[in-house]
């Protein structure tokens, strides 16, 4: 019997490697470009509309996003915590 064994692959991360984005639209009617920088190096990208950039850009994009989120749900999550203290009060 033999065994097949699945290759090793050892990825390395490529901070210039394209990936494909699409900026989220606003709600109205003004659409304001996304400025990204990343060491220097700057992108400004249209919404609604399916780009390429470098990862390093989109990892930032990513992250933005994600600590934008973190703090939508810690100011619900405030919110409910003072309103029930104010109504036991």
């Amino acid at each position: 019997m033999s065994e097949t064994k699945a290759k090793e692959v050892k990825t390395t991360y490529d901070p210039d490697e394209l990936v494909d984005y699409v900026a989220p639209l606003l709600p109205g009617t003004s659409q304001a470009d996304v400025f990204c920088a990343v060491n220097g190096e700057t992108c400004v990208i249209k919404r609604g509309i399916p780009v390429k950039i470098k990862r390093k850009f989109y990892d930032v994009l990513m992250n933005a996003n994600a600590q934008q989120l973190a703090a939508y749900q810690a100011k619900s999550d405030m919110k409910k915590k003072s309103s029930k203290a104010t109504a036991e009060m």
